[in-house]
C-alpha cells in the first residue's frame, strides 16, 4: 500500500472519529440545555406565564383570530362546564348507630366458615 492511500485511510477514520464524538457531543449538550430550559421554566412562574401568552398571542395572529388583552384587575371568566368531570361515588358517612349494626364480627364468621369447612367431605 502506498503511502498516499495509507493516508487517505487516516484522514478519512479521523474524520468519522470526529464526526461521532461531535455528534455525542451535541446530543449531551442538547438533553442539558432541555434540562435547564426545564428547570428554568419550573422555578420561574412569571416567565412560564409570560411564555405561555406570548406563544399564544403569535399562534393566534398566525392563524388571524383577534386576540382579547386581559389586565390585571379582569377577573378570569367563569366556565359553564363543571369544574372536574370525575366523580367519585362514596357511600354515605355512617353515624355510631348504623356502624356498629353493619360491623361484621371476624371472629363469629371464621368460626362459622370452619365449622362449614369440616362439615364438607373430600374424596371418598
Amino acid at each position: 500500500m502506498a503511502f498516499a492511500d495509507t493516508y487517505r485511510e487516516q484522514v478519512v477514520q479521523s474524520r468519522q472519529d470526529r464526526a461521532r464524538k461531535a455528534l455525542f457531543m451535541s446530543r449531551i449538550v442538547g438533553l442539558m440545555l432541555m434540562l435547564l430550559i426545564g428547570f428554568v421554566l419550573r422555578a420561574e412562574p412569571d416567565l412560564r406565564a409570560a411564555l405561555a401568552e406570548a406563544g399564544m398571542n403569535g399562534i393566534a395572529k398566525m392563524t388571524g383570530r383577534d386576540v382579547p388583552t386581559q389586565t390585571a384587575n379582569a377577573a378570569p371568566a367563569q366556565s359553564a362546564l363543571p369544574r372536574d368531570r370525575v366523580k367519585v361515588n362514596r357511600g354515605a358517612v355512617p353515624n355510631a348507630e348504623t356502624a356498629s349494626q353493619s360491623r361484621i364480627d371476624a371472629q363469629a364468621e371464621a368460626k362459622e366458615l370452619g365449622q362449614r369447612l369440616k362439615a364438607v367431605k373430600v374424596g371418598d
